[in-house]
This record gives C-alpha cells, sequence and structure tokens, in this order.
C-alpha cells in the first residue's frame, strides 16, 4: 500500500466511499448568462491581465531572474535563495492567462538555473517547495515541456537532504551549497506545524509524475512522526486530537508549545491535509481522517462567535479561547467550503460562510480597507 492510504482506525479507504467522492462538485456550474454580465467578467479578467503585465514589466525589466523586486527602489532582492522566485511561482498564471511570449522567455530562463548554487545564505526549505517545486510542477502539468519536470525533481532530490534527520521531519533552514540545517529564530531544531506540513501535496505529485515513491514517502513519514510520538493528553501542551501546537523539535519528533490555531505557522498543515487527500483520488486515508479529527477540534475549540455576532477563528485547546486571529486565516473559509464540497457536508458550507464574511468584515470596516 502507498503510504499514507491506511487510516488512523487502521481501515483502508472503500471503494464505495472514493466512486461517492468522485461524483463531488466543487466548481460552480451556475454562472449567469447574460450578456451583461458576461462583458463585466470579460473586463474584469482584461483589468486583472492588464495589472499583471505592468508588474510583469516592470519586475522584467529591473529585476528579471531575481527573487523579487523592491517596488519602492526597483532593485533586485534576494529572499528565496536567487533562482527566480517571482519568475517560478507565476509560470502558471503567464500560461493561464495566455501570455505565450512571456511564458517562452520564462521557459528559457528557468532552463540554465543551477539549483546547485544559491546566494550563499540558509532559505526556507518549505519556501523552496511551494515557490518552486509547487510553480515548476504546475509549469509542467499545463505545458508539458519536460524542463519543467526536470528543473523539479532536480530540486526535489536537493532538498531531500534537510529531510535527513533522526526523525526524518525536515529543518526549517537549509543552506544547499554547504548542506546544513538550522532554524530560522530559536533552538536550531526547532520548526512549525505548516513548515512540516507543507510538503505532502507537490511531494505526492511528483511522485506520480516520477514514478518514483521517495518524495511520497518523505511528506508522509512527518505525519508518521506527528502520530507515533505524540499522544493527546488533557493538561500537556499537545491536549486535544487533531488540534497540533505550533512548534515541534525535529529531533525528538515531539510538540514543544503553541497554542492551536488556524493562522500562521499552522495555517497550510490544515489545508493540504484535505487537499492531498483530494489529488490521491481519495486514495490517503489518513489525511482525511486527520481533517475530520480537526475539525472536530476546531469547531469546538477554535471558531468562536465574536461581540459583533460573527464567526471568527481564534487560538484555543480545551484550557480556553483566546480571542485574538491574524490574517492567515482567512484561507480557512476557502479550504472548508473545498472540504464540503467533497465530502458534501452542507453544514461545514455554511460555516464556511460565516467565517468568510467575517474575514471579508475584518477588511472591510477599515477606512482603508486593509
Amino acid at each position: 500500500h502507498v503510504d499514507g492510504m491506511i487510516g488512523l482506525r487502521g481501515h483502508l479507504p472503500r471503494q464505495r466511499d472514493i466512486d461517492r467522492f468522485m461524483k463531488s462538485q466543487v466548481q460552480t456550474t451556475n454562472f449567469t448568462t447574460s450578456e451583461a454580465l458576461k462583458k463585466t467578467r470579460a473586463n474584469r479578467a482584461a483589468d486583472i491581465r492588464d495589472n499583471f503585465l505592468h508588474a510583469w514589466k516592470a519586475y522584467k525589466k529591473y529585476a528579471y531572474g531575481s527573487d523579487e523586486i523592491n517596488p519602492l527602489t526597483l532593485e533586485p532582492v534576494t529572499t528565496r535563495n536567487g533562482w527566480g522566485a517571482t519568475l517560478i511561482d507565476s509560470l502558471d498564471t503567464i500560461h493561464i492567462m495566455g501570455l505565450d511570449d512571456e511564458f517562452k522567455e520564462a521557459t528559457t530562463k528557468v532552463r540554465e538555473i543551477n539549483f546547485d548554487k544559491n546566494d550563499g545564505e540558509p532559505s526556507k526549505v518549505f519556501e523552496t517547495n511551494i515557490r518552486y517545486i509547487g510553480g515548476l510542477i504546475s509549469a509542467y502539468e499545463l505545458s508539458n515541456d519536460k524542463i519543467f519536470l526536470k528543473q523539479a525533481t532536480a530540486l526535489a532530490d536537493i532538498m531531500l537532504e534537510a529531510f535527513d534527520t533522526p526523525t526524518g521531519i525536515p529543518w526549517q533552514m537549509w543552506d544547499v551549497q554547504t548542506g546544513t540545517g538550522s532554524s530560522e529564530s530559536g533552538p536550531s531544531t526547532l520548526n512549525n506545524l505548516a513548515e512540516i506540513g507543507t510538503y505532502q501535496l507537490e511531494f505526492f505529485r511528483l511522485s506520480q509524475l516520477t514514478q518514483d515513491p521517495v518524495y511520497h514517502k518523505a511528506a508522509q513519514r512527518v505525519y508518521d512522526v506527528i502520530l507515533d510520538r505524540n499522544v493527546p493528553k488533557k493538561g500537556s501542551t499537545y491536549s486535544v486530537p487533531g488540534l497540533y501546537p505550533i512548534f515541534i523539535d525535529i529531533k525528538s519528533g515531539k510538540f514543544l508549545s503553541g497554542k492551536p490555531n488556524l493562522g500562521g505557522g499552522s495555517d497550510s498543515f490544515y489545508e493540504y491535509l484535505i487537499k492531498t487527500w483530494a489529488l490521491s483520488g481519495y486514495q490517503l486515508q489518513r489525511s482525511l481522517d486527520m481533517w475530520k479529527e480537526s475539525m472536530k477540534g476546531i469547531k469546538k475549540y477554535i471558531v468562536s462567535r465574536g461581540s459583533d455576532k460573527r464567526m471568527y477563528m481564534g487560538i484555543g485547546d480545551d484550557e480556553g479561547l483566546d480571542s485574538i486571529s491574524d490574517t492567515f486565516t482567512c484561507f480557512f473559509p476557502g479550504t472548508l467550503a473545498l472540504a464540503a464540497r467533497l465530502l458534501n457536508d452542507n453544514d461545514a458550507m455554511e460555516l464556511a460562510h460565516d467565517l468568510l464574511l467575517s474575514s471579508y468584515n475584518t477588511f472591510e470596516r477599515m477606512p482603508t480597507h486593509i
């Protein structure tokens, strides 16, 4: 069996369940077809495309091939190994927008990248995954140009070295030239929930595309360790099943601190559970079971009605709720809506809508809408 197929209670996915999930309709089909609304949508799409090109032309003129551009000084900025994070992270957008010349030029740039060399600074491993490996896989899926898969595989092989730890949980920071790991701050073996649980999607797909299970196995090993070495216990750092603390020691595999929440340091861990399950064709039963277990805790301890009667996402466990949130949590209504559609869960969709309204209201109520 593929790693992750056996669920939390020791059972494999049932074919009748997979068949049922396969019928799930995620995207909406009831677009209004009036000519006036069609024109409005076309105008909006054109505006977005024009604004993308405005930014892209400045990037190309002043910082092409660099990670970022400083919008005030127009200087190139290195923040993620210096391989061109903006360029690679934009490939799928360029392709979807039909910008053929820009895509062709960017492809030439991708061919020139040597991932064995960087700017000499350690960089976040999970950022390397989501920006570079994710961007390259997406470009390959859209264009079928094998250079993108070749480069994604080359980089993933390098980044696998960061998973060579006593537990298999990756370092937070990795220097590709020296082959050494570290932490962004605090003890050298510290990492956080989001940054150890945001590989499973890309690594699963890469294993599918290359027919090499090594990437999927490395990402699933993170779940193995979390579940094997941390038992929820009332009064401890990890007290509610599925509500995971933020900080973890990669040497011991044990949670250290950080009250559970859906914001920065935790967010994409939960997002990747449901998305990797869906990407696997509903085969990775453990990911679904973990999602469902987390949702029980989230509904009971994280989601709460504020003084304005809206539903918000706080920081909490069985010892109480801190009514604090950050804008990272605004991703969650969309992820919850996706899960609701996949699982045909009307209650979850209603909660997603409530949380979306409060997320929107957080911006809308400010004078600047920021």
